[in-house]
């Protein structure tokens, strides 16, 4: 994808408070704690990811998935693999609750669609031909996301 993933949630989040504002659908409120709450849980996924990569040194540049040197499984990478994008829309999905209005996850869908649907599948595709069955291996045994 030509636009990296921190653009796309710097842009994500951009649309999200201008929805909010104007083109509020329906407001709600939401406690502070919980906003700190999902806000830490996605840094608790993308933190450690970044982490891993950097201590094996491998690539987190996902402009160059063909890059990778090392496939990374352990730690936060045996949960999902792709903690760093489950963190990032987490992050966006805090700062959605945070502006209080529904219209503000209407970036949150698309982010997360462009995530799964181009940035994801490019990536696997290269890790595919870069580390073969060792990839397939962690793919039929850990979720893209969380759940799924």
């Amino acid at each position: 994808m030509k636009i990296p993933p921190l653009a796309q949630l710097a842009i994500c989040s951009l649309i999200a408070g201008i929805l909010s504002t104007l083109l509020p659908l329906m407001a709600f409120s939401a406690q502070n704690w919980l906003v700190a709450i999902i806000a830490l849980v996605g840094s608790l996924f993308l933190l450690p990811a970044v982490i891993s990569f950097a201590t094996r040194n491998t690539t987190v540049n996902p402009q160059t998935p063909s890059a990778a040197t090392t496939l990374v499984t352990g730690g936060i990478y045996s949960i999902t693999r792709n903690p760093m994008y489950l963190g990032m829309l987490l992050l966006l999905v805090a700062f959605a609750v945070w502006l209080g209005e529904v219209s503000a996850f209407l970036p949150v869908f698309i982010f997360f669609l462009s995530i799964d649907r181009i940035q994801i599948r490019r990536e696997e595709e290269s890790l595919r031909r870069i580390f073969g069955q060792a990839f397939e291996d962690y793919a039929n045994h850990v979720p893209k996301w969380l759940f799924i």
